[in-house]
């Protein structure tokens, strides 16, 4: 039986622990958990008593994106035309699912208590947009982090493409969305996407000591601090991102494909979703050296 996941929560110690909990889909985003994740960040933010949310994965992995089986059957369809036959879904309903979508990540990029993630594994295109969300990032150097799914056509229509800018750079953070490559831990913290690289083993620990010794600060000044550095953010222009990312989405999920380019839905609904994915990932393969 599929199961949708789900996100659990635990608060202890100053801390509220939130954990990505769908393992063997490697911790994919179904719409359900996305539902659940925000319950945890107002959770949180209700309770005095935490101080810093620690977001992790269960299992190997952080997060590999969203539900792949769900993606491009959230905005329904278009209903029938005059003569029957299904339309496709409109800019409207587009729009709407993906204003809401993008402001879940606003939601935790702007939360009054400072989220700190715990990376391994996949964390790959909603799960990066998930880790670029928080404040601190501390990576094992199982991390593999990287945006594949503009291999879907997206080609650079990103959610948090100011924020990429301002922390990877213009030419970097072009690079992360167009060739949508997948970077090392190590790759990751050169270029700032993370701040901390550790051994597998050690992630959970060094997660703990840094959380320690946020939640020892006074809580006025991890409230006021967090609210300073949203300000600060929407002071360099960051956060229009949220105001016209979902934009460039609608319209990159509506684009036309022309022969010999690979269309991801199209595949998706002949072949399965993992033999899509397999046959996007080869397409995209790095070409051989000429031989001339």
């Amino acid at each position: 039986m599929r199961t949708a996941g789900s996100v659990d929560y635990r608060a202890a110690n100053g801390r509220a622990y939130v954990t990505l909990n769908r393992p063997d889909k490697k911790n994919a985003m179904s719409d359900a958990m996305w539902v659940q994740l925000m319950a945890c960040y107002d959770r949180a933010e209700a309770d005095d008593d935490v101080r810093l949310v620690v977001l992790r994965g269960a299992g190997d992995d952080f997060c590999a994106g969203h539900d792949l089986s769900e993606v491009g059957n959230q905005y329904d369809d278009g209903g029938p035309d005059k003569d029957g036959r299904k339309r496709r879904p409109s800019q409207r309903a587009r729009l709407k699912y993906d204003k809401a979508y993008i402001e879940r990540y606003q939601r935790i990029f702007t939360s009054l208590k400072p989220t700190l993630a715990l990376v391994k594994g996949f964390c790959l295109g909603g799960g990066l947009y998930l880790a670029e969300s928080c404040d601190l990032v501390i990576a094992a150097d199982t991390a593999r982090m990287g945006h594949p799914e503009q291999k879907l056509g997206l080609s650079g229509a990103a959610y948090f493409d100011a924020w990429e800018i301002i922390t990877l750079g213009a030419r970097k953070a072009r690079e992360l969305l167009l060739m949508a490559d997948v970077w090392s831990a190590q790759e990751a913290h050169a270029n700032g996407l993370v701040n901390k690289v550790v051994p597998l083993a050690d992630l959970d620990q060094c997660g703990e000591e840094w959380a320690e010794r946020i939640v020892r600060l006074p809580r006025d000044g991890i409230a006021l601090g967090r609210a300073a550095t949203t300000l600060a953010l929407q002071a360099l222009g960051v956060h229009n991102q949220f105001g016209y990312g979902h934009i460039l989405h609608t319209l990159a999920t509506n684009m036309r494909y022309e022969p010999g380019e690979f269309n991801f839905m199209k595949e998706r609904r002949v072949s399965g979703v993992r033999a899509a994915s397999h046959g996007r990932e080869n397409f995209y393969a790095k070409p051989k050296p000429s031989s001339d």
